[in-house]
């Protein structure tokens, strides 16, 4: 281990890292703005706890709840955070709605009572590379070494993964549309072999992504387009054939400084009308035909590539197995951290107790205020909650995602990010269906 791995660490992020990196120059999908959902994305932060150790500090926006902390604490995840909001009335009177997490900590970290305890010389860790990290690094005197901000918009775009399919001469469906006119010419080329996908450079888990069947739908968007081109926006979209898929994956590396490649997991991922709804860990036989395919040193030269590109760190790379037995190798580059990386650090945890789980969530709707301690109490008269010891049990990831939108009146959303420790799928099926049985007898609509 490394003097700089041996320091502590901060962990804190923004989930919604894509919405960061967008041009604003360029033309967007239709889409219909939802306030609670995008609140239940800025706490998720929160599930950064996962690559604590005890002497990391972990950051998010809103204060962890305490009954979910000490639980996590009981059950061996170590780690200090914030307990007040970092979002403060000063910088709630001010227009930060679209302020990611360092945009937020810089006019008002200096004031937080966290700030004395965030130990010197501790290396910042984010979830992904923000405008206003860098400052907020120099401004705390926090040691960060990562790539340019620009590099990272790039390689991070569906573009750059769209031309990297060329150069790496593995086939590619997906098309560059630089016009509206460009769009309707394509789309309809598409369509006379099936439905297809356009997609935002920078859309993520279900948001800019748009599935069209019908020439009338490819016309209201071309139409939708076009009055946007007319106020000086660029057209920037990849559109892609709905490919007739069996099931998604990931491979997680990491990119030393020094351009050094380390291999990390590979995730099946879970996905419903393409966002993300869950991680499993691949079978052996998956991954020895990935080996067979050659799928690794692909993703060694992807890797290279992004170094190349000027890219260091963390990397999610998704591909798809289609019905056929097609492997796509490479449907987008996630040059950050990810849902699935945090999978594989519970497999981890997990591991060292010779346990098995996955990660998953539940969206539902609350009636009024739920207290999370009343929620995990209930789980524990249940015998639903994991302790120490346990063969299996539920793991509550997230608390806050649970509770964000409290302040709206009447009826809200939530979420509840939890791993389902189990022995297998079926078992753990169960331990989920009973999980949301108990929600729904405290008058919680649970949706998925």
């Amino acid at each position: 281990m490394t003097r700089q791995e041996n320091k502590p660490r901060i962990h804190c992020g923004t989930f919604d890292a894509e919405t960061g990196w967008r041009d604003d120059s360029l033309a967007k999908l239709p889409a219909l703005p939802d306030p609670q959902t995008r609140n239940v994305v800025d706490a998720m932060d929160e599930l950064l706890f996962v690559f604590c150790r005890e002497q990391d500090v972990l950051l998010t926006r809103y204060a962890m709840d305490r009954a979910h902390r000490e639980y996590l604490n009981e059950i061996g995840f170590q780690f200090t955070c914030n307990e007040e909001d970092i979002d403060t009335a000063a910088l709630l009177a001010s227009d930060a709605a679209e302020l990611n997490i360092f945009q937020r900590m810089l006019p008002v970290f200096p004031t937080l009572q966290v700030n004395r305890l965030v130990p010197q010389g501790a290396v910042l860790d984010p979830f992904a590379i923000l405008d206003g990290m860098s400052a907020l690094a120099a401004q705390q005197r926090w040691i960060s070494h990562a790539p340019a901000l620009h590099v990272v918009q790039h390689v991070n775009s569906k573009l750059y993964s769209t031309e990297l399919k060329d150069k790496l001469g593995i086939p590619n469906a997906s098309h560059v549309i630089r016009s509206r006119e460009e769009l309707e010419h394509t789309g309809r080329e598409l369509l006379g072999a099936g439905a297809f996908l356009i997609k935002d450079t920078f859309g993520v888990s279900g948001k800019g992504n748009l599935l069209i069947t019908t020439e009338s739908t490819l016309n209201r968007i071309s139409s939708y387009i076009a009055k946007q081109q007319k106020t000086d926006k660029q057209t920037l979209f990849i559109v892609e054939p709905l490919l007739n898929k069996e099931m998604d994956f990931s491979c997680q590396f990491e990119i030393q400084s020094d351009g050094s490649y380390r291999f990390i997991a590979v995730q099946q991922v879970i996905n419903s009308d393409f966002a993300y709804q869950g991680s499993v860990a691949a079978a052996p036989a998956f991954i020895l035909q990935l080996e067979r395919e050659r799928y690794f040193d692909l993703m060694q030269d992807v890797a290279r590539h992004l170094f190349e590109s000027g890219y260091f760190g963390h990397v999610c790379v998704d591909s798809m197995r289609l019905k056929d037995g097609t492997t796509v190798p490479i449907v987008e580059i996630n040059a950050r951290k990810s849902m699935s990386l945090i999978k594989h650090q519970l497999d981890l945890f997990l591991a060292s107790r010779s346990l098995n789980g996955y990660l998953t969530y539940i969206s539902m709707v609350c009636p009024g205020p739920v207290m999370f301690g009343d929620v995990l109490y209930a789980m524990e008269q249940e015998e639903l909650l994991y302790s120490n010891g346990a063969p299996h049990g539920i793991i509550p990831l997230s608390a806050n995602t649970f509770t964000v939108n409290q302040q709206a009146n009447g009826k809200y959303k939530a979420r509840l990010y939890v791993s389902i420790v189990a022995h297998d799928l079926v078992e753990g099926e169960m331990l989920c269906s009973r999980l949301r049985q108990l929600l729904s007898s405290l008058g919680i609509t649970v949706s998925s």
